[in-house]
């Protein structure tokens, strides 16, 4: 008898894939890019590097709230400025203390 196949990851069984995640398995591309995907990058907690963002929507040294596609991305801490802000990315420095991801 042969072993009941499994496969895919909990997430994709339990849910319809979008087509845009079917096209960006098909071609094997990264799907942040095909779905437009926040992509976070932390560095200890002395740096937050976010791609894919949409705007700041607030900015002060104990918080900045990111806008990122179906939400937003809050960074809390202190002494925190913006290194860094480009049309896609954005780099935040200081003690972060904690990420929030609402959407």
């Amino acid at each position: 008898m042969l072993p009941k196949k499994t496969g895919g990851s909990p997430v994709a069984r339990g849910r319809k894939k979008s087509w845009r995640e079917s096209l960006a398995d098909l071609l094997e591309m990264p799907r942040e890019i095909v779905l437009n995907l926040p992509r976070l990058t932390l560095i200890g907690n002395l740096q937050c590097y976010v791609e894919n963002h949409r705007g700041v929507i607030e900015y002060t040294g104990e918080t900045v709230r990111i806008a990122v596609s179906g939400g937003e991305l809050i960074v809390r801490g202190s002494g925190l400025t913006i290194r860094y802000f480009g049309n896609e990315e954005i780099a935040v420095d200081g003690e972060i203390a904690g990420l929030d991801y609402e959407f």
